[in-house]
């Protein structure tokens, strides 16, 4: 399992994804989710519960809020390559 996920309410691109390594160890896990944006780990800010994870992507940046236990086990650190997949079962729109 990923890890815990949630909206992130930062001025980067909000949605709610959980992370999958392109380098994951040992058999890879089956999901139905189907948008996947590929992306590179740019920042990641800790806490000892959570860690918000940004991701560069060709879409802009995305950051995603995860369990450290998550990040720990999936062994992700800045500059792998990951993908970020999105569920929504909503999806709002705002104009300026």
């Amino acid at each position: 399992m990923p890890g815990y996920h949630r909206l992130v309410p930062t001025g980067r691109a909000r949605f709610s994804i959980a992370l999958e390594s392109n380098h994951a160890q040992g058999p890879r896990m089956s999901q139905s989710i189907r948008n996947r944006i590929p992306g590179k780990i740019k920042e990641i800010t800790s806490d000892p519960v959570l860690s918000e994870v940004v991701l560069d992507t060709t879409v802009g940046p995305v950051a995603a809020v995860i369990t450290t236990r998550s990040l720990q086990d999936l062994g992700l650190k800045v500059g792998d390559s990951v993908y970020g997949l999105v569920k929504a079962t909503n999806v709002s729109i705002e104009k300026d």
